[in-house]
């Protein structure tokens, strides 16, 4: 069973999962992504339905056939956590404390093609996925339990995925970890001290200064931040205030659509469809509605391999210049990515 453990020289909790060893080649090294279930089948491809837990929500088209879904949430065959266990805290010591594995760990398999990229997804199929990921995110934040709700995507080996066919991952966890509580605090304190959101003058900036800005529409703008951590890492935020996944519009999932398809594409032709991590960051519960934070994605390129200085000193090492990167992604056509 999964339990959480607290971290006293950090003040984090670290997840023991030892379920998840059994999941699709673990330790794999250099080893080629794997593609296929112990049948023989990848689970996530149409008429393998049989092979993946319940079915906790889909989308399908007009035909009623339960094989022809478009985008499908299933539980997580390998669950970091569990949403039948509680949060009840214990005590193994004065230093060591732990808790139940309480939270919650879904798969949205982003389509029925095995083989075709987000990037490659016209932008109706996009709008469809994110409006998947807003209504199992809202869902989810009705369970009490849940103070963080993290959504993200790896693509490819080197950014940590088991199946290749595309998909995504949620997870709930009960406690706001340790990193997501840091950038909260600046940002309050930002706020406390300005009167203003430092994401919201962050994107009014780099807008002004232009040159980090890989593209923008009427509603969202995907930038090269300034201090960006690894080579073409991109963040795509709102132009409107809004601290919460949870209070994005019908007409902005559109232009978030949009705009995701095109850095999406820009990326697959210029780097040649890299591995990349993609989250999405938003508020935790209890602060949905205050001002001090701007929900927004980030896109992390895994083009190199955090070493001895990265892990030991936290600090990033940026072999590329975000204004160089940026101009670069400007100038790439999209249309050779589909």
């Amino acid at each position: 069973m999964s339990s959480l453990r607290f971290d006293c020289t950090t003040n984090d909790w670290v997840i023991f999962a030892p379920e998840r060893a059994r999941r699709p080649h673990e330790y794999r090294g250099l080893c080629p992504p794997v593609d296929e279930s112990e049948s023989g089948l990848c689970p996530f491809c149409p008429g393998n339905e049989y092979l993946t837990g319940k079915e906790i929500y889909a989308v399908r088209g007009i035909n009623p056939d339960p094989s022809r879904w478009l985008v499908r949430v299933i539980p997580n065959k390998f669950p970091a956590l569990r949403i039948e266990d509680q949060p009840e805290r214990f005590e193994d010591g004065p230093l060591f404390r732990h808790m139940g594995g309480c939270g919650a760990h879904e798969v949205i398999i982003e389509s029925p093609d095995h083989e075709r990229t987000l990037a490659q997804q016209p932008v109706e199929h996009i709008e469809r996925l994110i409006g998947v990921l807003h209504f199992r995110f809202v869902d989810l934040l009705r369970d009490g339990r849940f103070q963080t709700i993290v959504i993200f995507k790896n693509h490819g080996e080197r950014a940590g995925t088991s199946l290749r066919h595309p998909h995504w991952q949620l997870i709930a966890t009960p406690v706001v970890p340790r990193l997501l509580r840091l950038k909260h605090q600046v940002a309050t304190d930002y706020f406390d001290l300005t009167g203003r959101c430092v994401y919201c003058q962050m994107l009014a900036d780099e807008l002004a200064f232009g040159k980090r800005v890989v593209a923008e529409n009427n509603h969202f703008a995907a930038v090269c931040p300034y201090a960006s951590h690894v080579p073409f890492e991109m963040w795509i935020m709102p132009k409107t205030h809004r601290s919460s996944f949870a209070d994005i519009t019908d007409q902005e999932r559109r232009s978030l659509a949009e705009l995701l398809g095109s850095v999406l594409r820009k990326l697959h032709v210029a780097l040649e469809n890299p591995h990349y991590n993609l989250t999405i960051d938003t508020a935790s519960r209890g602060d949905e509605d205050k001002r001090y934070f701007l929900w927004h994605i980030r896109i992390l390129p895994r083009l190199t391999t955090p070493a001895g200085f990265e892990l030991g000193s936290g600090m990033s090492i940026n072999l590329v210049l975000p204004e160089e990167a940026a101009a670069y992604l400007r100038d790439t056509p999209e249309d050779s990515a589909t």
